[in-house]
């Protein structure tokens, strides 16, 4: 007779885990070990079989005390038939199962897109294969900064393995499109098995970096520089917006470098929110003169001469 396995290890618990801590272990495991989310057949039995008995308080008592729950309790397979102990639906996913209808078709199906879902195939009996979906696809399309700005229509190919030719889609680029936004295109991923459902293609965006401009989400963030004069005097500037438009700017009197200043409105489309704009944020930076004519070095000079403030106030 063959050696009862360390249970407690198998699920990676230690012996004094309570049931949740059992079950959420159990969970993460099952999830990574099925064998439709490509995980061996075996070892997720193994894992079945040692949530089976730790789950079951007379089981894991008998199981502490003698390192087995007897021949007679201990279910055979993964489908829990022996005494009606086996696991439930509840038991891998979480929740009451209310909101899939009861059926592993329809528990499926809600999550297909979630947590990198098994698809639909629960036959380990080696006999007729059940419909597998295929798998997703990823592919990054690059845009420049007006692009996603504006918005743009482009194509894109992609190769599908098994497919002898490659799938040219159109894909429509957002006005306000973000860098790692996800588009997804259903049923244009990986090929399915025995007549399942295929993948679907996920594109993501790269956005190319602008010259002035840098995207925070809607926000356009543009650092503008003026000189010691505007900032100490206060100046009216003119700044271009990303949507070509001409801007005109009060820079308050000392305005100190890395002052934010914000245009409501004129940033990008928001992706999130319908007929909306982000803000055109405006970096100040003081740019300080490397080289001066006599007539500017007199004025700071009298500048200098006339200044009381100490900046300096650690001093």
């Amino acid at each position: 007779m063959a050696a009862t396995p360390d249970y407690y290890k198998t699920l990676g618990v230690p012996r004094t885990a309570s049931a949740d801590e059992i079950k959420k272990a159990f969970r993460k495991l099952a999830r990574t070990h099925h064998p439709d989310a490509g995980g061996d057949e075996a070892k997720f039995k193994e894992i079945n079989e040692a949530y089976e008995v730790l789950s079951d308080d007379k089981k894991r008592a008998l199981y502490d005390q003698y390192g087995t729950a007897s021949e007679s309790q201990i279910p055979h397979g993964w489908g829990g038939a022996a005494g009606g102990q086996g696991f439930s639906v509840e038991d891998i996913f979480g929740g009451g199962g209310q909101g899939f209808g009861g059926s592993w078709a329809d528990i499926l199906e809600s999550i297909r897109h979630g947590e990198g879902a098994f698809g639909t195939s629960w036959d380990f009996g080696g006999g007729q294969q059940r419909p597998r979906r295929g798998q997703d696809m990823n592919v990054t399309l690059n845009v420049t900064f007006d692009e996603a700005f504006k918005g743009v229509e482009k194509r894109v190919t992609v190769r599908i393995p098994g497919k002898s030719a490659s799938d040219t889609i159109t894909v429509k680029v957002p006005a306000g499109a973000v860098d790692g936004g996800r588009l997804r295109f259903k049923g244009k991923g990986g090929l399915s098995q025995n007549g399942g459902e295929p993948g679907d293609l996920l594109v993501t965006t790269k956005i190319a970096a602008h010259p002035y401009y840098r995207r925070d989400k809607a926000d356009v963030v543009v650092k503008v520089p003026v000189t010691v004069a505007e900032a100490a005097l206060g100046a009216s500037i003119v700044v271009p917006a990303p949507d070509g438009a001409k801007v005109r700017v009060k820079v308050p009197a000392g305005t100190q470098d890395g002052t934010m200043l914000t245009i409501r409105g004129k940033g990008a489309p928001d992706v999130k929110r319908k007929g909306a704009f982000g803000d055109l944020k405006i970096e100040v930076e003081v740019k300080v003169p490397a080289r001066m004519n006599e007539n500017q070095k007199a004025a700071m000079e009298a500048f200098l001469a006339a200044t009381t403030e100490d900046v300096r106030t650690w001093q």
